[in-house]
């Protein structure tokens, strides 16, 4: 094998704590730093899956690659007789609005404090990346305007504005960090293989029944 070589492309793929690195300082400063910056600041070990901002300690964790029963489950708990979910088939709805022009879903359980990013079945790298990217962000702004708590609407409201903050810079920001040295069309934010959804009204439906 040639280690080199595997070394070179682990470098200027961007995995989940040189993802954390590279999107915070984006996000923030609008500054890209480079694989080589980058490298200075890694953790030789690090938990699986923990958010960071710009080098802080861990404030939160994400999974990416959810199964869309898995994230129904956690949007609200069943119903103790029936075992319907229709507080979360709702919030479920209002996800799949305003991720319509998206090929993810992400929703933060604040009480957890874990992000859990859905890929619907068309997701590639950069699509992965700029799931990342919204849970790193939302978590982050939801700790600094919510210390003490808030409701479901303020959650789903919170994570429309920060969508709409990444999207409006994110041609330019995966553009600048392609100059910069990093491979955004490596998927490497998924360290096993995740679920994949199709949503339709029909598959929503499914879903539901199923819980039913």
């Amino acid at each position: 094998m040639n280690y080199a070589a595997v070394r070179a492309v682990s470098l200027h793929s961007l995995n989940r704590q040189r993802a954390n690195i590279v999107l915070s300082n984006l996000l923030i400063d609008s500054r890209v730093m480079t694989p080589e910056e980058v490298s200075s600041q890694e953790r030789l070990f690090d938990w699986d899956g923990v958010l960071r901002w710009r080098g802080s300690l861990p404030f939160a964790k994400a999974t990416v690659g959810v199964p869309l029963l898995s994230l129904l489950k956690t949007l609200a708990p069943a119903h103790i007789v029936t075992g319907a979910m229709r507080d979360g088939d709702l919030i479920l709805k209002r996800l799949v609005e305003i991720y319509s022009q998206e090929d993810f879903l992400v929703w933060y359980d604040s009480p957890k404090r874990m992000a859990y990013i859905v890929l619907k079945d068309q997701a590639a790298a950069k699509a992965q990346l700029k799931a990342w990217a919204l849970a790193l962000w939302g978590a982050h702004r939801f700790g600094k305007q919510y210390a003490t708590g808030a409701n479901t609407e303020n959650l789903l409201q919170l994570l429309e504005v920060t969508l709409r903050d990444i999207s409006n810079q994110w041609g330019d920001s995966v553009e600048r960090m392609r100059a910069a040295g990093w491979d955004v069309d490596i998927a490497n934010l998924e360290t096993s293989s995740g679920s994949r959804i199709h949503v339709t009204a029909e598959s929503l439906g499914a879903i539901s029944r199923k819980k039913q």
